[in-house]
C-alpha cells in the first residue's frame, strides 16, 4: 500500500515528516474552501433551490477523495434558499450513486477488517428489515388490512431507507481506506459546527426565520413554540434545520465524529469540556428537553471513561458548591422546557392513540411503512409521520423484527461500551444513550427515509474500527 510506504519512509527519515505536514495543511485549506463554497451555494440559492446539492455532487465528481466529507456537508443543512426539502435527497443520492459506482468498478477493494464485517452484518439486517417492510406494506394494501399513504408510496420510502443505510456503510468504507480522513473529516466537521452556530446565533438577533427558505419559513409560522416561545419566552431556534430538536441533536453527533477521527488515542479533558459547552448551547437554543439530559449524562460518561476516580472526586467537590450557589433553578427549568413534564403535548396524543390502536397482530407483524400518517390523520385529524418513540415506530413499521433489530444494535453498543479502547467506549456509551434515551421521545431516524438516517448510520460506524487501523491512519497524517 502507498500509505504504508509513506509511513515506513517517515520512520526511517525524520525529515520526511515535513512534507507530510505540508500535505495535511493543504488538506485543511481545501476542506475550508469546499465547506465555504458549499455553504455559500446553499445559503444564497442564486440560481435554483438546489444550488447546494448540485455543487456538492459536482465537487464529489471532481474530488472523489472528498465525497464522504461533502456528504456530511449536505447532511448538515436541511433548509436554506439553495437547499430546500426534498432537494437534500438529490445531494445524498448523487454522492451515494458515485460511491456505489466506484465500489462496483473497484471489485477488489480494501480488505475488510473484523470490525467492518460486523458493521456490514448490521447493515444486512437493516436491509432485510426494509425488504420485509416493503413486502408487508404491499400485503397490507392489497388485502385491505392497513391502508398505506398515497402521498408516501411505500416502495419509494423503502428504497430511500435502503439508500441511506448503504450510503452510511460506503462512507465508513471510504473513510477507513483514506489515510488523510482524519484531517479532512475534522476540518469539515469543525466548519459544519461553525455554520450551525452562526445561523442559530443570527436567529437569536434577527428572528427564528432568518436564513430559512420561503418553504421552510411557512412551516415555521405554523408552530407556536418556534415563533412565540411559549412559557420559556424565547422561540425555539432551528439553525440550518427545520426542527429545533435536530438543531439540538446534530452537533452532538458531529462532535462524536470529531472524537473518532482525532489523532490522539485518548479523550482529552478539553474535548469533554467542548462537548458539554457545545451540546448544552445547542440544547438551550433548540429548547430540547431530551438533549439537555443527553449532554449531561453523555459528558458524565465521557469523564468516567477518562478517569472514574477523578469523576467521583469532581462530583464530591462540585456538589456543595452547586448547593450553596444562588442558581435560579426555576428559571433555568422553564428555559429548558423541563418545568412542566406532566403535559407531553403532541407526543402524549400520539403515544396514547398508537397504543390504543395497535393490536397483537400489529406488534407481531407491523402495519406497513406508510400506514401511520393515514392512521393519525383519521384518528387525530392532523398529519404525523412518526409516533415520536422508537419502540412504537419500529414495531409499527416492522413488527417484532423491528424490535429485534434494535435489540441487536443495543447489544452491540453495550458490548462496545466495555471496550478496552477509551474512544470507542465513550462513543458507544453516548450512542447508546442517544438511540435508547433521546429517541424514546423523538422521531427516530435510524429506520427512516430522511437523509438524517444516513448521518445516524455514519455515527454507528464510529464504533466499528480497529485500534491498529486508527494508529496507522494517525501515523500517515
Amino acid at each position: 500500500m502507498h500509505s504504508t510506504s509513506v509511513i515506513n519512509s517517515t520512520l526511517r527519515d525524520p525529515l520526511a515528516y515535513a512534507p507530510q505536514r505540508s500535505v495535511a495543511y493543504a488538506e485543511v485549506v481545501k476542506g475550508i474552501i469546499l465547506s465555504a463554497a458549499y455553504f455559500a451555494f446553499a445559503r444564497l440559492g442564486v440560481q435554483t433551490r438546489y444550488d447546494g446539492p448540485m455543487f456538492a455532487v459536482a465537487a464529489a465528481l471532481i474530488f472523489p477523495q472528498w465525497r464522504p466529507c461533502l456528504l456530511l456537508l449536505v447532511l448538515s443543512v436541511q433548509d436554506a434558499p439553495g437547499q430546500v426539502v426534498p432537494f437534500d435527497y438529490l445531494g445524498v443520492a448523487g454522492i451515494s450513486a458515485l460511491m456505489i459506482l466506484t465500489a462496483a468498478l473497484q471489485r477488489v477493494g480494501v480488505p475488510l477488517t473484523m470490525e467492518t464485517k460486523e458493521f456490514r452484518g448490521l447493515l444486512r439486517l437493516g436491509l432485510v428489515l426494509v425488504v420485509y417492510g416493503i413486502f408487508s406494506s404491499a400485503v397490507q394494501q392489497h388485502f385491505g388490512l392497513h391502508q398505506q399513504s398515497q402521498t408516501r408510496p411505500y416502495a419509494i420510502i423503502g428504497c430511500l431507507m435502503a439508500m441511506m443505510m448503504v450510503t452510511g456503510y460506503l462512507t465508513h468504507r471510504e473513510l477507513s481506506a483514506d489515510s488523510l480522513s482524519s484531517v479532512r473529516v475534522q476540518t469539515v466537521t469543525v466548519c459544519i459546527l461553525g455554520h450551525i452556530f452562526l445561523m442559530a446565533g443570527l436567529q437569536v438577533f434577527l428572528g427564528p426565520m432568518f436564513g430559512a427558505s420561503p418553504q421552510g419559513a411557512e412551516e415555521m409560522r405554523q408552530l407556536f413554540q418556534m415563533m412565540d416561545g411559549g412559557a420559556r419566552g424565547m422561540p425555539r431556534l432551528t439553525g440550518p434545520f427545520l426542527s429545533p430538536n435536530i438543531l439540538a441533536s446534530a452537533p452532538g453527533l458531529f462532535m462524536l465524529i470529531i472524537l473518532r477521527y482525532k489523532k490522539t488515542p485518548n479523550i482529552s479533558p478539553q474535548f469533554i469540556a467542548c462537548f458539554f459547552v457545545i451540546g448544552m448551547t445547542a440544547a438551550f437554543l433548540g429548547g430540547a428537553r431530551t438533549m439537555f439530559v443527553f449532554y449531561l449524562v453523555g459528558t458524565a460518561a465521557m469523564t468516567w471513561t477518562l478517569s472514574p476516580r477523578y469523576t467521583i472526586l469532581a462530583g464530591v467537590l462540585l456538589a456543595p458548591a452547586i448547593i450553596l450557589m444562588d442558581i435560579p433553578w426555576s428559571d433555568l427549568l422553564v428555559m429548558m422546557r423541563l418545568k412542566d413534564l406532566q403535559s407531553l403535548g403532541v407526543r402524549g396524543e400520539l403515544w396514547q392513540a398508537t397504543l390504543q390502536y395497535m393490536d397483537t397482530g400489529d406488534w407481531l407483524f407491523g402495519y406497513g411503512l406508510t400506514h401511520f400518517p393515514v392512521f393519525v390523520k383519521t384518528v387525530l385529524g392532523y398529519y404525523g409521520s412518526d409516533p415520536h418513540n422508537w419502540i412504537l415506530s419500529a414495531a409499527g413499521m416492522f413488527g417484532l423484527l423491528g424490535l429485534l433489530f434494535y435489540a441487536v444494535l443495543i447489544r452491540k453498543l453495550v458490548r462496545k461500551s466495555f471496550s478496552f479502547d477509551k474512544k470507542e467506549r465513550a462513543i458507544a456509551a453516548c450512542l447508546l444513550l442517544f438511540f435508547v434515551g433521546r429517541e424514546f421521545g423523538n422521531t427516530q431516524y435510524l429506520l427512516n427515509n430522511n437523509p438524517l438516517c444516513c448521518l445516524y448510520w455514519i455515527s454507528i460506524s464510529l464504533v466499528f474500527f480497529s485500534p491498529a487501523d486508527q494508529n496507522a491512519e494517525d501515523e500517515a497524517v
